[in-house]
């Protein structure tokens, strides 16, 4: 009698129906090691199929267990870690060098794009159309479908799509980082950017030498995500509520601090070892260093803006 398949870490695994040949082993990793403890299960769907194809969940792969690669040599992580870092560092250079004008010379920046508005439709549309098929994918993860995710992390899988795609966000981010750079001062910009950058890099430090593990608390993070959207729609019935912007912008630098924390001891997963650090659960997939540099830049930016809101002086 056949077992009904289980998914776990958006993987089919389990025996599947006789009649449906055995699935092949993935071929970038080696089988886990005995002393790798089962992953807990990572679905986007409520149950699998009875007889899922043998494709079904091949690109939901996201996060694996650390131990997974554990014969794997250290280096081919820290390569890893060095392109993930490497795309993140040319995504900010973009952001900021587009954002820079703004600040440096904002009259005759604004005055620029006041004559050529279509570049700001253009950056507004595709913003608009990335919020709106993620509605359409977090829609159909409700109801219990996949192919939209599937599409999204193939393309974050493949190149040069996923090149495209973050040099595409990089420049769009940098329009509108900009604009909001232009309400505040000169001094109050660079002071916040300085004061990111250390706090960045402390909160870097931190995560890979700490013993602490956080790669599991995805959940946690989800609510205080929702506690921070509730905030401000709370905010948004009284924007012009100096003490409470101030408060949004200080719970949400707060929030961002973490998420930089957990986001980083997934990328650096069982190399954290090398430097000091101590056993982290789970972990990027090595094809995913796209998607991990992409969650890392988001989380940057959205930490410099809260902490710009918060201690900037505008204009």
């Amino acid at each position: 009698m056949a077992v009904a398949p289980t998914v776990v870490q958006g993987k089919v695994i389990g025996n599947a129906d006789p009649t449906y040949p055995p699935y092949p082993a993935y071929p970038a990793y080696p089988a886990p090691s005995a002393s790798c403890p089962p992953a807990a299960p990572y679905a986007f769907s409520g149950a699998a199929p009875s007889q899922p194809a043998p494709t079904q969940h091949a690109h939901l792969e996201v996060l694996q267990a650390s131990c997974r690669d554990a014969s794997l040599p250290p280096e081919i992580r820290l390569s890893f870690i060095k392109k993930v870092y490497g795309i993140l560092g040319v995504m900010l250079l973009i952001t900021f060098g587009i954002g820079t004008p703004f600040i440096f010379a904002t009259k005759a920046t604004l005055s620029f794009f006041q004559a050529n508005v279509w570049i700001v439709y253009i950056v507004g549309a595709i913003l608009i159309a990335q919020v709106i098929f993620d509605l359409a994918m977090s829609c159909q993860l409700c109801c219990g479908g996949t192919g939209l995710l599937q599409s999204y992390f193939w393309m974050m899988k493949t190149s040069p799509w996923n090149y495209l795609y973050l040099l595409t966000f990089s420049v769009c981010f940098g329009v509108i980082t900009g604009f909001i750079c232009a309400q505040y001062t000169v001094q109050s910009v660079m002071l916040v950017f300085a004061l990111t950058f250390v706090l960045i890099l402390a909160l870097t430090i931190y995560a890979v030498k700490t013993q602490a593990d956080f790669t599991g608390r995805g959940a946690y993070i989800m609510v205080l995500i929702l506690g921070l959207l509730m905030l401000l729609l709370v905010y948004s019935f009284f924007p012009g509520s100096v003490v409470l912007g101030k408060i949004v912008a200080g719970v949400g630098a707060m929030i961002f601090g973490f998420v930089i924390v957990y986001d980083t001891q997934q990328i650096f997963g069982s190399a954290s070892a090398s430097f000091g650090g101590g056993k982290r659960d789970l972990e990027y997939t090595l094809d995913m260093y796209a998607f991990a540099a992409w969650n890392l830049y988001l989380d940057f930016l959205q930490f410099f803006l809260y902490l710009l809101q918060l201690f900037g002086e505008r204009r």
